[in-house]
């Protein structure tokens, strides 16, 4: 009887133990997908202070020292997630990435939370559990491209770096301080920073580079089809260039201080002194309208408001639905 039972006992137990492994491993694993894109262009240009994934808006509070929160599209049910500032959020099948530091804590945070000094690019869950570390590192800017979050790092002379979600495979990318917030369909489009400002285009696939729009062009974003950009060789204005067909056009002469954009509307900070204004017009440049007088900055787009801080006062948003169904107003979140 005795020979029987221990062989039960043996099966048993190791079944367990593969269970409890597969339960611990599961886990730990974070799901990864090579279609797996972050924050829009246009945001994260403008500090990627906002980003909206599967209903919810994820966000850098003002009024909380820059902590990141989530609230739904509508702005209720509004939660805290960490207790240090944030920005240049991403995010991806149910995991947020951004950059975060101590430099500004919740005012809520006390003890040794408090007295903690903190810098990177983290991961975390939605609702904020797995908070990890990925990368101890100071960062300009980060950008989800598909297992990997590429990134500009400011140490030395700086690189682009490139780091998978799951801590593993990091890397030096290009010996070059360049960004690349702007990623579509495989690759990242950048301005030039040492040899020229023109476009190039590094393939995520390879990594490998090649010259896409000679000149002197920065914050690319690309949107159906087209890739737009402040051109300085014309006062800052913004253009376009098809990317099959290389034809460019002014979308707007206004000299530009910031951009950021949705498929109908390009939303811009106008500068000219006194008459500095927020505009928005169709993407090819039609129906200019002014949406507020003041120099504006951080233009973030939802799916239901158009979000920017006026300068001077970097503890505040300010919003305006994106179908014009009411005025400008302070957000109170």
């Amino acid at each position: 009887m005795k020979n029987k039972v221990l062989p039960i006992i043996i099966i048993v137990f190791s079944v367990l133990i593969i269970g409890v492994n597969i339960y611990f491993l599961t886990g730990k694993r974070v799901p990864m997908s090579d279609s797996a894109t972050g924050n829009t262009a246009g945001n994260l240009h403008n500090g990627g202070l906002l980003f909206e994934m599967n209903g919810k808006v994820y966000f850098a509070n003002p009024s909380d020292n820059d902590c990141l929160y989530s609230m739904n599209v509508d702005e209720t049910n509004v939660k805290r997630i960490t207790n240090m500032s944030t920005k240049l959020i991403s995010g991806a099948n149910g995991y947020l990435f951004f950059y975060m530091d101590s430099s500004k804590k919740s005012s809520n945070l006390t003890g040794l939370g408090g007295a903690t000094n903190q810098h990177g690019i983290y991961r975390c869950k939605v609702n904020g559990d797995k908070l990890t570390c990925l990368l101890r590192e100071y960062v300009d800017m980060l950008q989800l491209c598909g297992k990997y979050i590429y990134y500009q790092d400011k140490e030395k002379d700086g690189f682009l770096g490139k780091i998978r979600i799951d801590k593993s495979n990091k890397k030096v990318v290009l010996d070059e301080l360049v960004s690349p917030a702007c990623y579509d369909d495989g690759f990242i489009y950048y301005t030039g920073v040492k040899s020229d400002h023109g476009i190039h285009r590094l393939s995520t696939a390879t990594d490998g580079v090649s010259d896409f729009l000679p000149g002197s062009y920065f914050y690319p974003v690309v949107t159906d089809g087209y890739i737009y950009y402040m051109n300085g060789e014309d006062n800052y204005s913004i253009c376009r260039t098809n990317i099959r067909s290389g034809d460019t056009e002014t979308v707007t002469k206004d000299r530009v201080d910031s951009f950021t954009m949705n498929s109908q509307y390009i939303y811009y900070a106008y500068s000219n002194g006194n008459q500095s204004a927020l505009k928005r017009c169709n993407v090819d440049g039609s129906n200019q309208i002014v949406i507020y007088e003041a120099i504006t900055n951080s233009l973030h787009l939802t799916s239901q408001y158009l979000y920017f801080k006026i300068y001077g006062n970097d503890d505040v948003f300010y919003h305006v639905p994106i179908n014009n169904s009411d005025a400008v107003s302070v957000c109170t979140f």
